[in-house]
């Protein structure tokens, strides 16, 4: 609570409130019910007012004379001076998501990007909402033991009144019943590292529903292609090529939330789209693509007892109508490896691996580009991989051996 300085508050658990009420108790179908006085809420302890007799009911056994109170906590708060305050508190029950679509209408992905907030009514309350903030980014909240975080990535807080508040103002019910309009929901720009968003307009939210709304109006650069990330192995393989697509947002944040992926219509594929600041990229996934291939060849040349000499033939095929965009990636995952890549040739060939940190890296540029209906590309590299030097202890018949371990892997 804010708005009035508070001397003290307390708070009592509602969670016995049958103690002393009269209830019935029907223990078998064929018998009538059984006037009771409860004694003991926690645990249904029970004294039959005909017998006198005590004994443990089950919940599914009791007829209630009146509603019962629902089980909860009553807070009692003791005000320095009369005013305005506002009460403020957490409730698991209403929560809100962003949920993406992205529609691409052509090759050249165009396309329609469509952001919408999802409000929902968990609770079996009807809830009139004056006004309502959203929080978007990473909220940390800690729970009172210290022990575990939840870690939320939207909060929201509204001004409402709940269906069951005792409000007779028959002119705010009729503000609500007139506010025909579709809310809208506007930024509010940053607070604290976080973005925030309202809707000023009133509303209803019904019980066990969801409110979904237009929420940013963000411009996006989409661009897809086939691609694929593999770890250095000494075997050959056979891979498809994935379908990837490459989101960035040029003006605007975008919080986390479910994104939806269709092709002039069509659902090819959902995944999460993580938090997004004006200008990031983000790269993902949505399944392989069955006419482009990868034949990844792999060939012993020498070994000793130190070293070995490999050769890696790459060679991507596309079986389709058209042509399309590849890129590849081949990484040497180890922190004890050190090693050098060779690329093989033509000049053209080349000029397109590009050698990193990691290992090698085919780009996506207008060289690497699939001809249709069984169009290849061809690719060789040479790996000079060294294991760095690492010292350890073995014991072997009774001595004790230091080894200074050193492999070179050339491929």
């Amino acid at each position: 609570m804010y708005g009035i300085p508070i001397e003290s508050k307390q708070f009592v658990s509602k969670a016995n409130n049958l103690e002393n009420q009269t209830v019935f108790v029907r223990r078998w179908a064929n018998e009538s019910p059984h006037e009771c006085r409860v004694i003991q809420g926690d645990d249904l302890l029970v004294q039959d007012l005909q017998t006198k007799r005590y004994f443990h009911a089950q919940r599914n056994e009791l007829e209630y004379v009146t509603t019962p109170e629902q089980v909860g906590t009553e807070v009692l708060y003791v005000l320095k001076e009369q005013g305005k305050a506002t009460l403020s508190y957490r409730i698991r029950g209403i929560s809100w998501s962003v949920q993406y679509e992205l529609n691409i209408l052509s090759d050249d992905c165009q396309h329609t990007f469509q952001a919408f907030a999802e409000i929902v009514n968990g609770t079996k309350q009807e809830y009139k909402i004056d006004r309502v903030e959203m929080l978007g980014g990473d909220v940390v909240i800690q729970r009172e033991s210290g022990l575990k975080r939840r870690r939320s990535r939207s909060r929201s807080r509204s001004r409402s009144r709940s269906r069951s508040d005792t409000d007779d103002d028959a002119e705010e019910d009729e503000d609500f019943n007139s506010c025909t309009p579709t809310p809208g929901i506007e930024s509010e720009g940053e607070l604290g590292g976080l973005h925030l968003y309202s809707i000023d307009q009133p509303f209803v939210l019904l019980p066990k529903a969801t409110l979904c709304l237009p929420f940013i109006d963000a411009t996006m650069q989409i661009s897809k292609c086939l691609g694929l990330s593999l770890q250095f192995t000494t075997y050959t393989q056979i891979r498809k090529l994935q379908r990837k697509y490459r989101i960035e947002s040029m003006d605007k944040f975008l919080p986390g939330g479910l994104l939806t992926i269709r092709e002039q219509g069509r659902l090819i594929g959902t995944t999460t789209l993580p938090e997004m600041s004006i200008g990031d990229k983000h790269t993902f996934n949505s399944g392989q693509d069955s006419d482009v291939s990868l034949n990844r060849q792999v060939k012993l040349i020498s070994k000793e007892r130190h070293s070995a000499v490999y050769s890696v033939h790459l060679t991507f095929k596309n079986v389709k109508s058209t042509p399309v965009k590849f890129e590849y990636e081949e990484i040497v995952d180890n922190d004890n490896v050190h090693f050098k890549v060779i690329p093989k040739g033509s000049d053209d060939q080349r000029s397109q691996i590009q050698v990193t940190a990691n290992g090698i890296e085919i780009k996506n540029n207008t060289n690497n580009t699939l001809a249709a209906n069984g169009g290849e590309q061809a690719y060789d590299t040479t790996f000079l991989q060294s294991f760095r030097s690492s010292r350890f202890d073995t014991v072997d018949r009774g001595c004790r051996v230091h080894w200074c371990h050193q492999t070179i892997i050339t491929s």
